[in-house]
C-alpha cells in the first residue's frame, strides 16, 4: 500500500504568463562532482518558457566539495586526523568506534594541505587527466579524502561520493531520516559550507520558492538539513522537494505521517516529473492561492498527488546555461540529455524503477528527432560529449536518431544504455552508431543463463549476445556489461555462468559490473512471488521505507537478504571480469563522465596500458610507512565489521537505526597492545607489517618500503 493515485498526464507549460517570483533550485550534497545532473536545467527551461525568469540555481554539492578542497579546510582536516590518531594511540583502551576512526585517520599520512585542490586540478587539466599514472594519483587522493571526511560522519555511512543505504545511519528508516540529530551528523563535514556559502544565498533576496532536486538517496540527509536552514533564514519561502529519491521515499513508505515527519520542513513533495508542477507552484506563489490544488504536488492537506508524466514531445528545451560548466571535475563538460523517457520494453520482472505504478517503470515517451537536434545544438554550446540519460530507446527510434546525428554537423560524442536487441547486427546498427558519434553503450545483460533470462522476461537469447557485441566491436564502439546473480531459483552453477560468459567473450566488452539481486516491492517478482517460487519475508522492523524486501525460497527454505556479494561466486571469478581501473565516478565506472571522456580519447580499450608504467607527473600523495601502537592494525575494528553487524541485526529483526549502534560502537575493540608497522601505498589498501621494524624515513627499510609502495601504486 502506498499513497500514489492513478497517473496524471500533463501538457507542456509553454504559453503561460509568469511573473518575477524569485525562486532558488538546489542540487544538494552528496553526489558526483564530475558533471551536473540534468534535472534542474529541465525545470528552469520549463519555468523560463512560462515567464518565470527570476531564478537562481546552486550546485551545493560542487560548491561544498570545492569549499572542503581549499588548503585551509583540507589542511585542517589532515591535521585533525593526525591528532585523532595520536589521541587514540595513547589511550589505555579503545572502543570499536576509536578503532574505526584510527584506521580512517591513517589516510592523512602522505597528504599535504594542497593535495585535494591539486587532485581536482588534475581532473580538470586537458593533458594530465589523460595521463593514467597522474590520473590514478588524483583518484588516490579522493579515496583518502573520503576516509578523512568519514571521521566527522556516522561510521560506515560514506561510500565515495555517496552514502550507504544502511550503515551507522539507516536510510531505510523514517526514524533516522526524521531525526534532526542524524541529519546533522551526516551533514557535519558540510556545516562550514552551509554557514559560509549556502546561508548567504538564503539571505540574498526574499525567495518565493526554494526547491531541492534530490536524485539520489545519498543526497537526502543533507537536503533535509538544508531545508531546516531555509526555514530559519527564509521563512517566507515555499519549500519543495522533488527528484527520483523523493519519489522512492513516497513510493516505499506506507505511513503518510511518517513520510511527513521525514519532510517536516517541506511544504510540498513532488513524487513525479516536475516541469509543469514547478510552473504551477510558481503561479500559485504569484497568485497567493497556495499549493494544494496543484496536480502532481503533495501537501499535508492534499497528500494524494498522483504521478505526473510530462509530454516529452512538447517540453521546452533544458536550460543548460544555469551551470558554470568549467567548474566541474572533468577536463571538458559531459552533458546529460534525455531524448526519451521511460522504457519501451517495460516487462522485466525484476525492474521497479522510478515513476511506476502497475508496470516496471514509466511508459515510453519520445521527443521528435528534429527537436532533439535543436536541443543538442544548444547543448553543444556548453559541451560536445553527451550522455543520453534514458531507460531504453526503442530500436526504431535509435536508428532514426543515429541517422539524423550522422547527417548533422553537431559532431557530438555520446553514450547511452541500450537493450541487447538481436536486430543490431542484422541491421548493421554498429556502423550507424559509430557514424553518429557513439563511443560506448551499456547493456543490462543480467545473466548468462537462458533460464534466468526467461524468468526475467528479458526478451534476449544469450546465444545471440556475442553477435551483438561483435557488431559493436567491429566498429570501435565499447560495450559496458551489467548483470546480477541470486535471482529467485538461480542455482550456483547458473550464477557462475554469468561470470563465465563474460570471461569467454572478454575481447568483446570493455567494462562490466555484476551485482547481487535485490527484491523491490514494485517489481513483478514481489507482486507475484508464487510464480517465482518464493515467499516474502517481513523487512527489518527499522526499515519502514521498503526499498528492498527479504525473501525465502519455497523449496530449500533459504533466506535472502540484501547483500553486497554472492558467497557462491569465487573471488577469482569476480576479479577476472574487472577490466576498468576504478569504480564510479572515475574511469572504469560504467556510464561515468570520466569513462565517457576516456572512451572518446582512447576508443573501446578505454585505458591505454602503454602509459601505465610511467611515473606520475604530479605526485599529489606520497607513499609512507608508519609505526602504530598495536600488535597489528588488522586487529582493529573496521568499517567492514560494522557492516557485518548491521546485516546480522537486520536478519535477526533487531533495531538498525543510528541510536541502536551507539552501544555497539562504545563496546571494547579488538586491538592488542604492541608495536607494528603499516605500509601506506599512494593507492590501494594499507598493508600490515610485522612488529619490531624500523620504519623511520632515514632507515634502509623505511626507504625500501617507500620504493615498494611506489612500484605497487603504478600497477
Amino acid at each position: 500500500m502506498n499513497v500514489f493515485v492513478p497517473l496524471v498526464e500533463v501538457g507542456g507549460p509553454s504559453g503561460r504568463k509568469g511573473s518575477d517570483v524569485p525562486y532558488l533550485l538546489v542540487n544538494p550534497p552528496l553526489t558526483d562532482p564530475t558533471t551536473p545532473y540534468h534535472s534542474i536545467p529541465y525545470l528552469v527551461g520549463a519555468a523560463r518558457e512560462a515567464g518565470h525568469r527570476a531564478y537562481r540555481c546552486v550546485d551545493a554539492n560542487l560548491d561544498a566539495f570545492e569549499y572542503l578542497a581549499r588548503p585551509d579546510q583540507f589542511g585542517a582536516l589532515v591535521g585533525r586526523a593526525r591528532r585523532i590518531r595520536a589521541r587514540i594511540g595513547e589511550a589505555a583502551s579503545t572502543t570499536r568506534l576509536d578503532e574505526i576512526r584510527y584506521r580512517l585517520a591513517l589516510s592523512a599520512e602522505g597528504l599535504t594541505a594542497t593535495s585535494a585542490q591539486e587532485a581536482v586540478a588534475v581532473f580538470r587539466d586537458p593533458e594530465l587527466f589523460y595521463h593514467p599514472p597522474t590520473y590514478s594519483r588524483a583518484v588516490a587522493v579522493m579515496h583518502r579524502w573520503w576516509d578523512l571526511l568519514s571521521l566527522d560522519m556516522p561510521p560506515g555511512s560514506l561510500d565515495g561520493f555517496s552514502l550507504r543505504t544502511k550503515s551507522g545511519v539507516n536510510l531505510c528508516s523514517t526514524a533516522d531520516l526524521s531525526d534532526p540529530a542524524v541529519a546533522d551528523a551526516v551533514s557535519r563535514p558540510f556545516e562550514g559550507y552551509l554557514a559560509d556559502g549556502f546561508a548567504p544565498l538564503l539571505r540574498e533576496r526574499p525567495w518565493g520558492l526554494v526547491g531541492f532536486s534530490v536524485a539520489y538517496t545519498s543526497q537526502l540527509p543533507v537536503a533535509l538539513r538544508m531545508a531546516r536552514l531555509v526555514r530559519e533564514l527564509a521563512p517566507g519561502a515555499l519549500v519543495v522537494f522533488g527528484g527520483t529519491e523523493v519519489g522512492d521515499v513516497v513510493k516505499y513508505t506506507d505511513d503518510p505521517d511518517a513520510l511527513w515527519r521525514v519532510f517536516r520542513d517541506a511544504d510540498v513533495v513532488v513524487p513525479g516529473e516536475g516541469e509543469t508542477v514547478l510552473v504551477d507552484l510558481l503561479d500559485a506563489v504569484r497568485d497567493g492561492s497556495g499549493p494544494d490544488g496543484v496536480r502532481g504536488a503533495m501537501t499535508r492537506s492534499a497528500p494524494a498527488a498522483g504521478v505526473a508524466y510530462e509530454s516529452v514531445a512538447t517540453l521546452p528545451a533544458p536550460a543548460y546555461d544555469v551551470w558554470e560548466w568549467h567548474r566541474y571535475w572533468s577536463p571538458e563538460p559531459v552533458v546529460l540529455y534525455s531524448p526519451t523517457r521511460g522504457c519501451y520494453w517495460n516487462k522485466c520482472t525484476f525492474c521497479d524503477y522510478g515513476l511506476n505504478t502497475d508496470r516496471p517503470t514509466s511508459p515510453s515517451r519520445e521527443r521528435p528527432v528534429p527537436v532533439v537536434l535543436d536541443d543538442l545544438r544548444e547543448a553543444t554550446k556548453h559541451g560536445r560529449v553527451v550522455y543520453f540519460a534514458v531507460d531504453a530507446m526503442s530500436p526504431r527510434y535509435l536508428r532514426r536518431l543515429c541517422a539524423a546525428l550522422a547527417e548533422s554537423d553537431l559532431g557530438i560524442r555520446w553514450s547511452a544504455e541500450l537493450r541487447l536487441e538481436r536486430t543490431l547486427p542484422e541491421r548493421s546498427v554498429g556502423g550507424l552508431l559509430a557514424a553518429s558519434g557513439c563511443v560506448a553503450v551499456s547493456f543490462g545483460y543480467e545473466s548468462g543463463s537462458q533460464r534466468i533470462l526467461d524468468l526475467i522476461d528479458k526478451g534476449v537469447r544469450i546465444d545471440q549476445v556475442p553477435g551483438v557485441l561483435a557488431e559493436l566491436a567491429r566498429h570501435g564502439v565499447a560495450a559496458q556489461m551489467m548483470g546480477f546473480t541470486d535471482f529467485p531459483t538461480e542455482t550456483g552453477e547458473e550464477a557462475r555462468t554469468t561470470y563465465a560468459f563474460l570471461h569467454e567473450h572478454r575481447d568483446l566488452w570493455t567494462t562490466a559490473g555484476i551485482g547481487v539481486f535485490s527484491l523491490t516491492p514494485g517489481s513483478i517478482v514481489a507482486k507475484q512471488p508464487d510464480r517465482f517460487g518464493i515467499e516474502l519475508l517481513p523487512p527489518s522492523p527499522s526499515d519502514d521505507i521498503h526499498r528492498y524486501l527479504p525473501w525465502r525460497e519455497r523449496g530449500s527454505g533459504a533466506e535472502h537478504w540484501p547483500e553486497s556479494s554472492d558467497a557462491r561466486i569465487p573471488r577469482e571469478h569476480a576479479d577476472r571480469i574487472r577490466r576498468g581501473p576504478f569504480d564510479r565516478p572515475f574511469v572504469g565506472g560504467i556510464d561515468s563522465a570520466h569513462s565517457l571522456l576516456y572512451f572518446t580519447r582512447f576508443g573501446r580499450r578505454l585505458w591505454p596500458a602503454d602509459r601505465s608504467g610511467e611515473p606520475p607527473r604530479v605526485r599529489l600523495v606520497e607513499e609512507t610507512a608508519v609505526t602504530v601502537p598495536f600488535a597489528s592494525v588488522d586487529t582493529l575494528t573496521s568499517t567492514d565489521d560494522l557492516l557485518e553487524e548491521m546485516i546480522r541485526r537486520s536478519k535477526g529483526n533487531l533495531d538498525t537505526t543510528a541510536p541502536s549502534f551507539a552501544a555497539w560502537l562504545r563496546g571494547a575493540g579488538g586491538a592488542r597492545p604492541g608495536t607494528s608497522g603499516v605500509l601506506l601505498p599512494a593507492q590501494g589498501r594499507p598493508v600490515a607489517l610485522p612488529p619490531g621494524l624500523d620504519l623511520s624515513a632515514g632507515s634502509g627499510l623505511g626507504r625500501a618500503l617507500r620504493v615498494m609502495a611506489a612500484l605497487r601504486s603504478r600497477e
